[in-house]
């Protein structure tokens, strides 16, 4: 036994063995109470919730099997043991308390011994049945909080996967604005270059034409001498041709300017939500045109277009995808490689493929290729909330994105797309 404080509540309807009973378990661990019927004990039951009840079966009023089925049967005092006290411990007796729920008999008179035995040990079997139920209690409850536990790391999980996502569309979207008033700004100055390089073009092929005149009109041999030597002398022949050269360049510069310009003020639309009819095939090459400098170095794009139909979508969102696809492509190139840009139309969907021939990725990475935070580059080179965002895009609009790849072969995604009219 430990130093623990036990409450033992006797009933008998005799003071006479109420007081022996309490001179027998007087000591330090033991609080004690009396009561002289059932009444009584099941009222002082209920109020001090004793650890044992010490009772006498013959009494007054109820006697000890009821009372004993009374505490057993009652909310908050059906754990407590209770020894049954009788100077008559014939079978029947013994079977109508055990009926009743008692889980000791001692004979009267009591032996000291005994006496002490049997409550030191239905104690410690209480306090060791508590200690079991309460230690299966901690381990529901340890379990369950384990699975809270879980469900909030995983909302946190989804959480900050959000809220990652919403930055960097919200990032995007910065970009786009950005690049919708830079567009602005270098339309106007593009146009300017452009017209003048129109009037340029016509000034000069005038020009041209009257010098090649006016050398026609003299006919004095000196002076055409004179001039055929000025003509070399100052490489004439040389410079119209490389000024009419430079001119045409000029004016396809800034043709290539105007599509990029034309090309990111479509790309900046990214963030609006509203669907039009668009054409995918001008939305891939409005894309390349974007992503060109990263392609034309190190890749021989392949392109294999079918005829499609204009499908209902935001366009701008897509080419988000396709530049994020085709741009992984490029970084998986390391030297030299192919892209394959294949678009076709199959029943009620239009297919998207780009295929590279790049370093190709492991089997255990591809499963996780779509989860967001997932990268297969260097750590700083990439968010890995690209295909992540691109997979959302694409299943907003009622379509599917798959990968399939080799490693040391390349990769090939896959966009399929509803046509909606």
């Amino acid at each position: 036994m430990t130093n623990e404080t036990y409450k033992i509540l006797i009933v008998d309807d005799e003071e006479p063995n109420r007081k022996l009973l309490s001179r027998l378990l007087l000591c330090d661990q033991y609080t004690l109470y009396t009561a002289g019927n059932g009444k009584e004990a099941l009222e002082l039951a209920k109020l001090i919730g004793p650890d044992l009840v010490l009772l006498d079966v013959l009494m007054p009023e109820f006697d000890g099997a009821e009372t004993c089925m009374i505490l057993k049967s009652t909310e908050g005092t059906s754990h407590i043991p209770v020894i049954m006290l009788t100077a008559h411990p014939d079978k029947d007796t013994k079977l109508r308390c055990l009926r009743a729920g008692a889980n000791d008999f001692l004979a009267k008179p009591v032996d000291n011994v005994e006496l002490q035995l049997r409550v030191s040990n239905l104690l410690e079997f209480k306090k060791h049945e508590e200690t079991r139920k309460w230690n299966a209690l901690l381990e529901q409850n340890r379990a369950a909080l384990e699975e809270k536990n879980r469900e909030l790391e995983t909302a946190l999980q989804v959480i900050e996967r959000a809220q990652a996502q919403i930055i960097q569309q919200e990032k995007m979207a910065s970009i786009g604005q950005i690049a919708a008033g830079v567009a602005h700004e270098i339309n106007n100055p593009v146009g300017y270059i452009m017209s003048n390089l129109g009037s340029l073009q016509k000034y000069f092929s005038r020009l041209t034409g009257f010098i090649e005149i006016q050398s026609g009109m003299i006919t004095d041999k000196e002076l055409q001498g004179r001039l055929v030597e000025q003509r070399k002398a100052n490489k004439l022949d040389i410079v119209i041709a490389d000024t009419a050269n430079l001119i045409t360049e000029s004016i396809e510069g800034a043709e290539r300017i105007k599509k990029i310009v034309q090309d990111l003020k479509g790309f900046s639309r990214s963030d609006d939500n509203k669907r039009n009819p668009a054409d995918i095939v001008a939305g891939i090459e409005s894309t390349l045109n974007i992503v060109w400098n990263e392609l034309k170095y190190k890749v021989n794009l392949n392109r294999e277009y079918g005829e499609i139909p204009l499908t209902r979508c935001n366009i701008g969102q897509l080419n988000q995808v396709f530049m994020n696809i085709i741009v992984n492509a490029s970084h998986a190139i390391e030297q030299q490689g192919n892209i394959t840009i294949r678009i076709w139309h199959e029943g009620e969907n239009i297919f998207v493929s780009i295929a590279d021939t790049g370093c190709g990725i492991e089997p255990e990475k591809l499963e996780k290729i779509f989860e967001p935070f997932f990268t297969t580059k260097e750590i700083g080179l990439g968010t890995g909330l690209g295909l992540s965002i691109a997979n959302d895009i694409v299943r907003k609009h009622n379509g599917e994105i798959t990968v399939a790849s080799e490693k040391g072969k390349g990769t090939t995604f896959n966009v399929r797309l509803p046509v909606i009219e």
